[in-house]
């Protein structure tokens, strides 16, 4: 699941709980972007 779920939950519900997990959801998420960016390297010509 994704942070924007969690962060609506918690609009909706107000329960603190999931600010936790929408906080938790949104570090891994940002920790993936930021791990994948040099996963595709520039072709070189030979």
């Amino acid at each position: 699941m994704n942070s924007a779920f969690f962060w609506d939950l918690f609009l909706d519900t107000g329960a603190p709980e999931m600010y936790v997990y929408y906080q938790e959801a949104k570090r891994s998420e940002e920790q993936y972007v930021s791990d994948s960016t040099g996963a595709c390297t520039a072709r070189q010509s030979i």
